[in-house]
């Protein structure tokens, strides 16, 4: 095989992984002309950290509740063999995110729309 097929799944590799990055955006948010329309903003604000603050109250629960659980599983580890330990003792998973913190900025986005603000996708250019 000639040097240069050597290098070729390689290239072709490194392609496909930069390829997949895809293009980056930016948003640009144009509130609606009217007071009543920025009051409505302005609530969508609030319910958006209302939002944010009950996902991070969330997370914290949860990560309480898998560390209690793996002190427990460790805990009926000890004394007991390997084998024994398999039977009865249960490795906790951890609940990752449900992203509602994700599902907070969809939301946002939604009601500031529906208040009459736009909102616009730019394609960055680099």
């Amino acid at each position: 095989m000639s040097n240069s097929l050597k290098w070729r799944p390689a290239l072709l590799l490194t392609a496909a992984l930069l390829g997949g990055c895809g293009p980056s955006y930016t948003y640009r948010y144009s509130p609606p002309p009217s007071m009543m329309g920025m009051n409505c903003i302005n609530s969508c604000a609030t319910e958006r950290n209302h939002c944010k603050q009950m996902a991070r109250l969330q997370e914290n629960s949860d990560l309480a509740l898998y560390q209690a659980n793996l002190r427990s599983y460790q805990h009926c580890q000890n004394g007991k063999s390997k084998k024994e330990a398999r039977k009865s003792c249960y490795y906790p998973s951890y609940p990752y995110g449900s992203g509602s913190s994700y599902s907070c900025g969809n939301d946002y986005d939604s009601c500031y729309q529906s208040c009459g603000g736009t909102i616009q996708r730019i394609l960055n250019k680099e």
